[in-house]
């Protein structure tokens, strides 16, 4: 049996993925934090202030839908990857899992 001190960050990222799925509030909310988090020009540069805070909020809220500590939280990075997806509708189709060419 897993502690949550143990969880596997698969099971806390499956965790956020049925919350997103299965309550619509908790996807408005996650896109709208999304949408608050600034574009962040380079990986060299700081994050700044007030997207510092945008993440800290996301961080607790994805914590208060899943009841999982979500081990660190989601990086600067990882806020960028979700935000080009969610928020702007972007997804790298070259490294899209149902694409047919990676199936070969």
């Amino acid at each position: 049996m897993q502690t949550t001190q143990h969880l596997d960050p698969h099971t806390e990222l499956r965790s956020l993925y049925m919350s997103l799925l299965t309550r619509q509030e908790n996807f408005d909310e996650f896109k709208q934090l999304l949408s608050m988090y600034p574009a962040v020009p380079s990986e060299d540069e700081a994050e700044p202030p007030a997207a510092a805070e945008v993440r800290q909020k996301l961080n607790q809220r994805i914590r208060e839908w899943t009841g999982l500590p979500f081990s660190g939280g989601l990086s600067s990075s990882q806020i960028q990857m979700w935000r080009a997806i969610v928020v702007e509708d972007r997804i790298n189709i070259a490294l899209s899992p149902w694409r047919e060419s990676n199936c070969y």
